[in-house]
């Protein structure tokens, strides 16, 4: 009978250790890493912003990247490109943080119009902003 106890006793310990390895994060809000598709999405108060010609914008723009199960994906490179003529960025290239966020700040073209800039990631999701530059005494119009 003391045998079974012992025994018990080891299975127990043995159980314990499994557990234990199993590990886990502590932290339930981190980004999980996950291989799957990747998407990029607007956040923030990136849209639909206006600002005189040549200026730069109130906010930035900026995107998260989000697996298929929508949790957020930190170190994922972010590409930046204005299409048109439509102003400067403060970056090209950005990495998303811990949170699966980036931005960059943009100064719109020096032409009064609608002004575009298109972000995306190596998996081809892509995302477009556009603002509204608007005229500044002496600036031209149409854009």
């Amino acid at each position: 009978m003391l045998q079974l106890g012992r025994t018990r006793q080891v299975f127990a310990l043995i159980a314990l250790v499994a557990l234990g390895a199993c590990g886990g994060s502590d932290d339930s809000t981190a980004p999980s890493q996950d291989t799957g598709p990747l998407s990029i999405v607007i956040t923030g108060n990136s849209t639909n912003q206006t600002a005189a010609a040549g200026s730069k914008l109130p906010y930035p723009i900026s995107v998260s990247v989000v697996n298929s199960s929508a949790s957020p994906q930190a170190g994922i490179p972010v590409t930046w490109e204005v299409l048109g003529s439509g102003g400067a960025l403060s970056a090209n290239s950005t990495v998303t943080d811990g949170n699966g966020l980036t931005f960059v700040d943009w100064t719109l073209g020096n032409v009064a119009g609608t002004d575009s800039v298109r972000a995306s990631i190596g998996s081809g999701s892509f995302v477009i902003f556009t603002a509204k530059a608007t005229k500044v005494a002496g600036s031209v119009v149409g854009n």
